[in-house]
């Protein structure tokens, strides 16, 4: 009996130190725990190609610019009213529906992408002077002028950082369009009419190009789901100028007609990633 109390004894001094040394183990883990900074939340992945469709509202700033020279300088004043019922602003706005596609590729919570965008703009305007009869030297007159562009294609870069779920991002690059200007100075020939043709009788014309201008802009994107995700974005976008040059007939009176288009658009898009 003695032999089994002295061998107890001494099991349990022998286990003491063991236990200890376990439970300021577990006790500095605990308190390592509690010490330790909550993990970061991961972003969400952005990564892959992707589809999208988007419809917007469109602001286009026209400024126009009519320069007469030649016979006009002999009737100065004439001259200068003709060129500023010509020049002025002719701005306009409309709607605006089309398609994206694009790749990302993200690095950490950076987003690196490339996107290509089309469109078909609801954006024109036109406006006409009606008959001016007050000049001192020329017969009565009118000035009608129009600007349209049918569509804008931009291919940009995008810059962004995921947080959660929302992505904010710029972006820059190419912006494509037509422009589309016409502008007409009919003289009045006969009694109570403005005529449209005939040697003499009208100066103006108009013209068709495809500018390559610029664009820049941002927008913020939240994704649905995996593959589904919602935007808003602006761009500016400055597109150049159109400009032609006219005569009457024969007569050395030149006019050179030119028209300025920037837009401010906005627009929300639907997108689907693969």
């Amino acid at each position: 009996m003695n032999k089994f109390v002295a061998a107890l004894i001494t099991w349990c001094l022998f286990s003491l130190p063991a236990y200890a040394g376990s439970a300021a183990i577990s006790g500095a883990g605990k308190e390592m725990a509690e010490v330790a900074p909550p993990p970061v939340p991961g972003c969400f992945d952005w990564t892959g190609f992707y589809l999208g469709a988007f419809g917007g509202y469109k602001r286009s700033n026209v400024d126009l610019d009519l320069q007469l020279s030649g016979l006009w300088n002999s009737v100065p004043q004439d001259r200068d009213l003709v060129q500023s019922l010509g020049s002025g602003d002719l701005d306009n706005d409309g709607a605006e529906a089309g398609g994206l596609i694009g790749y990302n590729q993200q690095f950490g919570c950076w987003l690196f992408g490339l996107e290509a965008a089309g469109g078909y703009l609801w954006a024109r305007d036109s406006r006409a002077t009606g008959l001016i009869s007050n000049t001192t030297e020329i017969n009565p007159f009118r000035v009608r002028e129009s600007f349209k562009t049918h569509y804008l294609v931009t291919v940009a870069p995008r810059l962004g950082y995921a947080f959660g779920r929302f992505l904010p991002y710029i972006t820059g690059g190419l912006a494509i369009a037509d422009l589309e200007y016409a502008q007409q100075i009919s003289l009045l020939r006969g009694q109570d009419t403005v005529t449209d043709g005939g040697s003499g009788n009208v100066e103006g014309g108009r013209r068709t190009e495809t500018n390559v201008g610029w664009m820049v802009g941002g927008g913020l994107q939240y994704a649905i789901s995996d593959h589904w995700s919602a935007r808003g974005q602006y761009q500016y976008i400055d597109l150049g100028s159109v400009t032609f040059s006219s005569n009457f007939g024969i007569i050395d009176a030149p006019a050179r007609h030119s028209a300025e288009l920037t837009e401010h658009n906005a627009s929300f898009a639907l997108i689907y990633k693969f």
